[in-house]
Formats: structure tokens, sequence, C-alpha cells
């Protein structure tokens, strides 16, 4: 009796700290932003993972903006990069990890937005539910912005990103083939353009 009295306590803590891993279908308007997306110029699109790599596949579809004026950040190179399925990032150089194997830059178009094609990365070190993918926005201080999922962020998690404004916590949807799709806007503190922007 006594360990059903623990376990009764203990339930409503641990259903509090768990994720919910659903992700529900697009909608229709859902699918016509996507489309949108799809058709954006070839230098604002990125595949990062090819064909064979595995994962399930992931489609961002990103718009970037300045914090301050909240005005889109037009033709600006964006550098993306995040592990493979097994949480790993392979980088060329072991001591740079922007130099990820999953790695690749989409420039914005007039709006602010790219479309980035990849796989949804997996957990990186011994913790769970910590996938992110990291972008990189030159003239930006800082220059560093990370994009969590939601249905993939524990509660501490949760917590860390609500109190950063370099941390985004993407809602996953899935398309009737199952791919993963998100759409997100994010903002971009101190925005100011250097010319010519060098990866």
């Amino acid at each position: 009796m006594k360990h059903f009295i623990s376990l009764i306590l203990i339930a409503p803590m641990f259903l509090q700290c768990s994720v919910d891993r659903t992700i529900p279908v697009l909608s229709p308007s859902e699918e016509e932003t996507f489309r949108a997306f799809e058709n954006l110029e070839v230098t604002s699109a990125v595949q990062i993972s090819h064909s064979q790599e595995p994962g399930q596949k992931l489609s961002l579809c990103l718009t970037f903006i300045s914090k301050e004026s909240q005005s889109p950040l037009v033709h600006v190179p964006i550098k993306l990069y995040h592990t493979s399925t097994l949480g790993q990032y392979d980088p060329a150089n072991p001591n740079d990890e922007s130099t990820a194997r999953l790695n690749g830059t989409a420039i914005t178009d007039s709006q602010g937005r790219i479309l980035v094609q990849t796989i949804l990365p997996g957990d990186y070190g011994r913790s769970s539910d910590n996938r992110h993918i990291h972008t990189t926005v030159k003239g930006a201080r800082p220059e560093a912005y990370d994009i969590h999922f939601k249905q993939y962020t524990g509660r501490m998690g949760r917590n860390f990103i609500s109190g950063s404004d370099q941390h985004f916590l993407a809602d996953l949807k899935q398309s009737r083939d199952s791919t993963l799709l998100t759409f997100l806007t994010i903002a971009v503190k101190n925005y100011s353009r250097k010319d010519p922007v060098d990866f």
C-alpha cells in the first residue's frame, strides 16, 4: 500500500517533466506557406544532408528579422550546422564544431526567408532531449542563434530557452509523407551589414 501511495504522488511529477512528442499534421494554410518556401530562389535554399543520410527528414522554413526594428534581414548569409542522427558533429577541424559534417549556408531573400532541408539532429552528448541546430549570422552581435525542438526539449531546456534571446523553440509539424517541418522567426540582435560577408 505504501508503494502504491508513493507511486500516486510521484506520477504527476513524472508527467509534468515528460516531453510531449505529439507532432501534428500540417494544416492546409501551413501547406500553402511551405509551398511558398519551396519556391524560394536557389540561393535562399540549402540541402544540408544528402538523400542517403540516416535520420528523419526535416525542413525548416526560417525567417530572420532584426530584433530592434522587426524588419527582415535581406540578402544575409546564414550558416547552419548540426549533429548527425547519432548526435555526432564529425567536424573537419576537431577544434571547431562549426566545421561539422552536416553544415550549409543560405542567403535570405527580400523577406528574410530561407528554406533548410536536412535531417532531425540527434541528442548531443550524454543528455537526452537536447536536439538543436546552430545558426550563425555574421554582422549580428551576438552572431550565434540556436534552434531547439519543442517535442525534443525537456523542462530544464525549455526554461533555459524561455530566458534566452539566442535560443528559439520550434514546434514540429509533419507532412503527409512524414517529413518533419517547422516554421520559425528568428529575431537577430544588433545586426549591422558588413560587406563582404565571409564564411
